[in-house]
């Protein structure tokens, strides 16, 4: 089988399938945020693209970004990332602090460690969802948070991938508190016979 040529034909059934196993961690992400923040959250996921990783750029712009990461491991090996743009984090920030919006000016380390840490949960959540979908086990590394232009921070992990694999699973992200939604975007670059696991599955319920 080409797994590439797959990939780039996946029909909207195999998108609606992968779509609600990321749903089902977004519901798992809300709860965990909500718990975080002792306010509602509601995490959904509208969208979800499988793009060749040179689109990237074009798809989450190429200025400085807030992304936090975490690796994958075990029977699943890749790379996750959340990215959102810095206002959108130090909005988020004073929602987690519950001060007015616009009170926070720059990302000091108290702002990072607490969007580090709804990264991690999201991250973590989509994470989970996938390792049940494919009855697998995948394991993460702690998060690490960077704010710098886009394709410096996700060099290395193109480095590390593109060998494998030159596909990206791109997932557009709503997070909605105190009626105020943010857009952000998960990502997971995974190895090629990773993917491949994704693909079988999805080829599965056909």
């Amino acid at each position: 089988m080409d797994y590439e040529e797959y990939l780039k034909n996946l029909g909207e059934l195999e998108k609606s399938a992968l779509l609600e196993t990321f749903n089902i961690g977004a519901s798992h992400a809300a709860d965990a945020l909500s718990q975080m923040i002792s306010k509602p959250v509601d995490v959904k996921v509208p969208d979800l693209k499988i793009h060749s990783i040179k689109h990237l750029p074009m798809e989450l712009g190429e200025d400085i970004k807030v992304v936090v990461y975490v690796g994958l491991g075990k029977d699943f090996n890749g790379h996750a990332f959340f990215v959102t743009d810095i206002q959108d984090a130090m909005k988020l920030y004073d929602i987690i602090m519950g001060q007015d919006l616009g009170n926070t000016k720059e990302m000091d380390e108290m702002a990072k460690s607490a969007i580090m840490e709804v990264g991690n949960i999201l991250i973590s959540s989509f994470a989970t969802a996938l390792s049940q979908f494919l009855g697998i086990i995948i394991d993460q590394t702690p998060p690490k948070l960077a704010i710098d232009f886009l394709p410096a921070v996700l060099n290395f992990a193109i480095i590390d991938i593109v060998q494998y694999c030159d596909y990206v699973i791109l997932i557009g992200t709503s997070i909605s508190v105190d009626e105020i939604e943010f857009h952000e975007k998960f990502f997971i670059l995974p190895r090629l016979e990773d993917m491949k696991k994704i693909v079988n599955k999805l080829m599965e319920g056909l």
